[in-house]
């Protein structure tokens, strides 16, 4: 009987898992390859013989030892914090968070509301992050990346008061389509186009801009109803469009293209429960291998291969391995004890680390039963310039609501931005402030707020990693910095998101840590003596 494609890739991934099925459907085109992962096929027994050991239990570490172990390799992580996933934390009752400078906050929202500190999407075309999501049986739901009933405001649109993004985005639409049709009336386009393309762009523009007969703009549905539509004899109205010069005035791009990015396009997905929920699931599959509360004391290359020294409930231990997949952020690179070369430490130090915040409180849903907002992002020309509206529990009473989601100071400066040398108090007092411009008299009902600062969390001192991710799209003096780690310092490799050209996400740590297999992998033999047990 012939072997269907489907039973194929059943068969290849109950023999492999993850990383075969996926290199099959590649090799048979059912995949898009832009970002394709590098993880070789590798036999169950590869590994025979040989230990790595990997720093850190975020994605780029638990996704790497996962792989490792079905090659057959004897694995160790070591997790300096007593929890798994790296910036994939999520607050939710009975969540600590302990700060540098030895400030505690404790979330005692109600059960079942939760908040991601970090990373809080996964788009769809991250096939690696979601292939593993199914592979673990991660249960996800879709996250409202984006909701034309979201709101815009800025002092100089609609006198200030804030408008539904449908209106902003749709007259902006609008005014442009009217534009272009003037501009071919006026044959400014005769030059660059034939006429048959012109008269094209002219049927184009009708529907781009929703443009009546006489090619002028003068709002329609897209924008909404000022008299809503009803029954009987009522009768609509739509919309008088918001006057161009305030739109232009405004300046509101950063929410009216937010969601044009390829990593925010819907349809995006969330964990269900938050995002460490897909990093539970690996530290359950994984088991004993995962060691938290194990911070590294020193990392050393030897003659045979790697030396690590951490400490496990009080008592400094050794291991010994023939290689190292070193996930940790470059801000402890650069000050690891041991012998990575000075340039290894240089290149990490060159890298600046954003100062990343999320200010997030419970509250009653007034934005589903005010105003419509049923997940999605309000953008506002304030020091907090976005709330961010949960996508789970919709229709229930009580919700956690994001008012303020950026950085405290500029990546690779030693000074904070003006927000940053706030006290807590008035970062909070400006967040539930935005709330309030955008639904009036709503910011009293914000209550218990968590603040999260990355560049106060032990083991992190940051967020993002300011890096290059892609051509012509980072900054140029950090070329050299992401060429040297991207580059194994003796048996040490290095992986992270900041090491891929999908900086920020958990896409770019997994292909990286594969990235990372795929040349350990290379370089060892197949087999070897069993190194002395941790």
């Amino acid at each position: 009987m012939p072997l269907s494609r489907r039973s194929f890739l059943s068969a290849v991934g109950s023999a492999g898992g993850y990383g075969a099925a996926f290199s099959a459907m590649q090799a048979l085109g059912l995949l898009a390859t832009a970002e394709a992962s590098p993880l070789p096929a590798l036999p169950g027994d590869h590994g025979k013989g040989r230990r790595i050991v990997i720093i850190g239990a975020g994605a780029a570490g638990l996704t790497s030892a996962w792989e490792l172990r079905k090659a057959g390799y004897d694995v160790l992580v070591l997790e300096a914090n007593g929890r798994v996933g790296g910036r994939a934390w999520a607050a939710r009752p009975g969540t600590e968070i302990r700060f540098m400078d030895g400030t505690v906050q404790r979330c005692d929202w109600q059960p079942g509301q939760w908040f991601n500190m970090g990373p809080a999407r996964i788009p769809s075309i991250h096939r690696n992050l979601l292939g593993y999501c199914s592979e673990l049986k991660v249960p996800l739901e879709v996250e409202i990346n984006a909701s034309r009933s979201a709101l815009m405001q800025a002092p100089e649109l609609n006198g200030g008061k804030p408008v539904t993004q449908r209106r902003v985005v749709f007259d902006t639409k609008g005014y442009i389509a009217e534009l272009l049709t003037k501009a071919i009336d006026g044959h400014a386009l005769d030059q660059a186009l034939t006429r048959e393309d012109v008269e094209k762009l002219r049927a184009l523009l009708v529907e781009f801009g929703q443009l009546d007969p006489a090619g002028k703009y003068s709002g329609g549905d897209r924008g909404g109803f000022a008299v809503n539509r009803g029954a009987g004899p009522a009768t609509s109205k739509f919309y008088d469009p918001l006057a161009l010069h305030e739109l232009l005035a405004a300046d509101l791009t950063k929410g009216e293209f937010y969601e044009d990015h390829i990593d925010w396009q819907a349809t995006m997905f969330q964990p269900v429960g938050g995002m460490d929920q897909i990093w539970f699931a690996f530290q359950r599959a994984l088991g004993p291998i995962v060691r938290t509360n194990a911070p590294v004391q020193e990392i050393s290359n030897t003659a045979r291969g790697v030396r690590v020294a951490y400490k496990e409930g009080g008592v400094t231990k050794l291991i010994d391995a023939d290689a190292c997949i070193c996930t940790i952020p470059v801000s402890q690179i650069k000050k690891m004890p041991g012998n990575l070369s000075p340039a290894t430490k240089a290149a990490a130090a060159s890298i600046p680390i954003g100062a990343n915040y999320k200010i997030a409180w419970q509250s009653p849903r007034f934005w589903e039963t005010d105003t419509n907002i049923y997940g999605g992002i309000s953008f506002l020309k304030r020091e907090i310039d976005l709330v961010w509206y949960p996508s789970y529990g919709l229709f229930s009473p009580t919700g956690v609501l994001l008012s303020g989601f950026g950085m405290e100071g500029t990546p690779g400066e030693a000074e904070l931005n003006a927000f940053g040398k706030l006290p807590t108090a008035e970062k909070f007092a400006l967040s539930r402030k935005s709330v309030d411009i955008l639904h009036p008299g709503r910011g009293k009902l914000l209550e218990k707020p968590i603040f999260m600062s990355w560049r106060q969390i032990p083991y992190f001192e940051g967020g993002i990693a300011a890096n290059m991710t892609g051509p012509g799209e980072g900054q140029g003096e950090l070329r050299p910095a992401y060429t040297a780690l991207n580059a194994p310092d003796g048996n040490v490799w290095f992986a992270g998101d900041y090491l891929s050209r999908i900086v920020g996400w958990q896409e770019g740590a997994i292909l990286s840590g594969h990235r990372a297999i795929a040349e350990i992998t290379g370089k060892l033999p197949a087999s070897s003596k069993p190194l002395k047990a941790a």
